[in-house]
């Protein structure tokens, strides 16, 4: 057993070495270089870096330099992209708790106050402003009420434009 032993270790010692032995290791090697596959080391280059700084006298102060003016660019007219009401349509089959609750979770500004208010003018009136909003938000509200179960119905109207 003993000499099984002393053979394993003997070849195992064998085999590690022989994997260096492609390349002598008295040789530097390339810093990306391993030693199996090792590619000699160039050169040993020694940069030479030297500071040259300027002492500057004081004295009378330099002229500064122009700067120059800002371009002023042409009045330039800019509208605000159009706003659009959102209209609550009355219904009697509305139940009021599912209408205040939906339009408080749909709609970003509006409490739960303000939501009865908005109801109760819509069944006295027909219509209730909801709000004043850009189309994609007033056409995204109108989508998310008409989703409800059951269905709250309401419309666009561009502002400036009707009652």
């Amino acid at each position: 057993m003993r000499s099984v032993i002393t053979l394993f270790a003997v070849l195992l010692s064998i085999s590690s070495s022989a994997a260096f032995t492609f390349f002598p290791s008295h040789l530097p090697l390339h810093s990306t270089s391993t030693r199996l596959f090792a590619a000699p080391a160039g050169p040993a280059l020694k940069q030479k870096v030297t500071l040259k700084s300027k002492t500057v006298a004081p004295g009378p102060a330099a002229p500064k330099a122009k700067t120059a003016e800002p371009k002023t660019r042409g009045d330039v007219e800019t509208e605000d992209a159009p706003r659009y009401k959102v209209l609550l349509i009355g219904d009697e089959e509305y139940v009021e708790e599912h209408v205040v609750e939906r339009m408080v979770d749909v709609i970003d500004d509006l409490d739960k106050k303000q939501s009865i208010e908005v109801f109760y003018a819509a069944q006295k009136g027909g219509k209730g402003l909801v709000g004043v909003y850009p189309l994609e938000q007033s056409e995204f509200y109108v989508e998310q009420l008409l989703r409800s179960e059951p269905m709250i119905f309401s419309e666009l109207e561009k502002e400036g434009k009707g009652a």
